[in-house]
């Protein structure tokens, strides 16, 4: 009884009581919320350390095999072509039993060539008449043909030949068995890429 009245009459030792109760309270819970505090700090401050460098680059690995040939494509657009002509409009007398030219066209040698050549065939004897003609590369035969004139002093018959060559000197020539002639004779070369003999 005695204590609780020097409590009741000393202000002072109140005053250092109620201190002591906050101090120890303050204590407690300062150790109950250190468990994860600083370390929930310490994560959120984490600094990310320099990045390294980048190391050499590798060696090249060895070549892979080679794969299957593809397949062929499409066939290219036609080169340009040349075209040459020679024309003989004037009438040529034919000797019967030679060969007679009635026009020659020159072509550079050593390309390839569809030539056609044409004359338009008279008679002079009054007989019925056979005309031969052949077409010539540099004297060598690459076609031939014939008609047959009536007895009649006419241009009655066309003869037209047509053939592939390399080129060079080349001739229309025609051998009749009676007198006769030839006329508008024509020899129409055109050069081409390639020629595919069947």
């Amino acid at each position: 009884m005695r204590a609780l009245q020097y409590i009741r009459q000393s202000p002072v030792l109140i005053v250092s009581l109620v201190a002591l109760v906050a101090a120890t309270a303050g204590t407690a819970a300062a150790t109950s919320g250190s468990g994860n505090a600083p370390r929930a700090h310490a994560a959120s401050n984490v600094l990310r350390g320099p990045r390294g460098f980048r190391g050499p680059r590798g060696f090249r690995g060895p070549r892979g095999f080679t794969g299957p040939q593809g397949g062929q494509g499409a066939r290219g657009a036609v080169g340009p072509s040349d075209g040459f002509v020679k024309s003989q409009p004037a009438a040529t007398g034919l000797t019967a039993g030679s060969d007679t030219t009635v026009a020659q066209l020159s072509l550079t040698p050593d390309s390839n060539y569809i030539v056609t050549a044409a004359t338009e065939l008279g008679n002079t004897s009054g007989t019925a008449n056979l005309v031969s003609c052949t077409l010539l590369e540099n004297s060598n035969p690459i076609g031939g043909g014939s008609a047959y004139l009536p007895a009649l002093n006419v241009f009655a018959q066309t003869v037209t030949l047509t053939a592939a060559t390399t080129g060079g000197n080349i001739k229309l020539s025609c051998n009749p068995e009676s007198a006769g002639q030839a006329r508008n004779s024509v020899i129409t070369a055109i050069r081409v890429g390639a020629l595919h003999t069947q």
